[in-house]
């Protein structure tokens, strides 16, 4: 392959932030600019930058653009989770969008002659991380995410795809590989409809020496049958991500997260009677807007009673382009922290 124009590329440096999505995502792409004989080195000192966004918070976006302001005249192209709205506010600065399923329009923008050698490095890239996607976008629309209309709705890979994909990391020696899906739990075989206990079944007959976690689940789909299966086969890594955002039914409500503080305690106890060496680990978003008091102290409740092995405490920023962006920022930061800090005492005293 080769890259036209090469006078003006022979160097790249790949910005990710964000989820672990996005981290796969820039470990393909190193290895594709790499192949295609672009020299990797920071920002500064880059022909090219390549940035993989995140949109949950707005101050991930405002890094970017402090990225590009800092690096005007160089090609900067931007993937990843990428509101329309700042697909164009990125597109008056010249940066442009690439959607990382489509490989050849990314040889178009970088000016290669072959996009099929594109999808070949972008696949051998993917060996190189310890992680496989199994589903891609989201059907919940949570009112404080992007997700949704970022990424678009779930569609889920063909169970043998992915089998063969963690086969292929097995036999290039990883030990710990994570399976990746905005909501993993609802994943289905588009083939045969078989669901995500089938595949960890699958998983765990494959011969060799490794172990099996899996990110991001959803209480409203979380089945009695994932429990079992993490909680029976040797090879699924025993611990749940099951983010809880708020403890509080009406917050709950608000962020349209559609099950309740019972439900999911429910779940827990579901998770913690099938084996009590499963860990739970947990999301909580601090100060959205209308959480009083009294619903925070539902939070500490919900935790207190868990007792996560860690929890990854957000305090609140409104993001345009969501639903709950229409209700402002009410609760002042100093509020939030003071919150945080009660559910960072918490966590401390009861984690596992």
């Amino acid at each position: 392959m080769k890259i036209l124009n090469s006078k003006k590329l022979t160097s790249f440096f790949v910005y990710v932030n964000g989820c672990q999505q996005n981290e796969h995502d820039g470990v393909r792409i190193s290895h594709l600019l790499s192949s295609i004989g672009l020299i990797e080195t920071d920002a500064a000192n880059s022909d090219l930058i390549i940035a993989v966004a995140c949109s949950v918070r707005q101050t991930a976006v405002d890094r970017i653009f402090g990225l590009v302001k800092n690096n005007q005249g160089k090609k900067i192209i931007i993937t990843g989770c990428v509101l329309e709205s700042d697909r164009k506010k990125f597109a008056k600065k010249d940066v442009v969008f690439w959607d990382i399923e489509k490989p050849e329009d990314l040889a178009k923008i970088i000016g290669v002659t072959d996009s099929r050698t594109i999808q070949t490095a972008l696949d051998e890239g993917s060996k190189l991380s310890s992680s496989v996607p199994i589903m891609f976008g989201c059907n919940n629309f949570c009112t404080y995410c992007a997700t949704a209309h970022t990424r678009g709705r779930e569609r889920s890979r063909n169970m043998s795809a992915v089998i063969k994909d963690v086969q292929a990391l097995i036999d290039n020696g990883k030990k710990n590989i994570l399976l990746l899906g905005q909501t993993i739990d609802s994943y289905k075989d588009p083939e045969t409809g078989a669901r995500l206990d089938i595949l960890f079944t699958k998983l765990n007959e494959l011969s060799g020496d490794f172990e099996i976690s899996f990110l991001s689940n959803h209480p409203k789909d979380m089945t009695d049958e994932i429990i079992e299966a993490v909680a029976k086969l040797p090879k699924i890594k025993k611990e749940i991500h099951l983010p809880l955002q708020s403890g509080s039914n009406e917050i709950l409500k608000a962020m349209n997260r559609p099950y309740t503080k019972e439900q999911y305690l429910e779940i827990i106890k579901k998770i913690r009677s099938q084996s009590p060496l499963i860990e739970i680990t947990t999301d909580v978003i601090i100060g959205f807007p209308g959480e009083t008091e009294e619903d925070f102290q539902e939070t500490v409740e919900v935790m207190d009673q868990v007792g996560y092995k860690m929890a990854y405490l957000n305090k609140y920023s409104p993001r345009a382009g969501t639903a709950a962006y229409a209700l402002g920022d009410p609760i002042p930061h100093s509020e939030k922290q003071r919150r945080w800090r009660i559910l960072d005492e918490v966590l401390k005293k009861t984690m596992h």
